[in-house]
């Protein structure tokens, strides 16, 4: 699969079929993401990743958070993080996302979120499918607790074999979204 058909080609998928990933395609997805530019290549990612009964463990600590969380706030005011918890206890792997960057720089940010994207590229190109949760936000001290790690929660990306592939979304044409101040 050539780059541009990676790029363009990639979906989030939330439905996965009950097959387990090969341990060395979820090594091949996390190197992916070491190759991202970092930093000061300060190489700030870090990966948890939880397969078996390491991921129920977490993702019965997730919606007991979430069910937590919307008694005092309501379930109506939890946006899709319900969904985002269904889809991670049915994919085959999560991968857990860390921020270990010591300066506190929004670069350090940006060089996670890049990882996550050569992730997610690359396990398109391998057929895998992957979506990248940002509701763990609903319970991020609750997760990172126990998860038992230092560094700052990012994301989460689902991992495994597409049950479905959604149709691709309307994009902005590049006149939508640019300005071109060329002399």
């Amino acid at each position: 699969m050539d780059l541009d058909q990676a790029i363009k080609g990639r979906r989030s998928i939330r439905s996965y079929v009950k097959k387990e990933v090969p341990m060395q395609l979820v090594r091949q997805v996390i190197e992916a993401g070491t190759f991202a530019p970092s930093a000061k290549n300060g190489q700030q990612w870090r990966f948890t990743v939880l397969g078996g009964k390491p991921k129920e463990d977490l993702t019965t600590v997730f919606r007991s958070q979430l069910e937590n969380v919307s008694k005092k706030i309501g379930r109506e005011n939890m946006g899709s993080s319900f969904s985002s918890c269904a889809i991670m206890e049915q994919a085959p792997i999560i991968i857990m996302v860390w921020n270990a960057g010591e300066r506190g720089w929004e670069t350090e940010t940006q060089s996670v979120a890049a990882a996550i994207q050569n992730m997610l590229l690359e396990a398109h190109s391998l057929g895998l499918g992957t979506v990248w949760i940002g509701d763990i936000f609903s319970a991020i001290e609750t997760l990172t607790r126990h998860l038992n790690k230092p560094w700052r929660l990012v994301a989460a990306v689902a991992l495994g074999w597409p049950a479905s592939t959604p149709e691709p979304r309307p994009r902005k044409s590049v006149d939508e979204v640019s300005e071109f101040l060329i002399g």
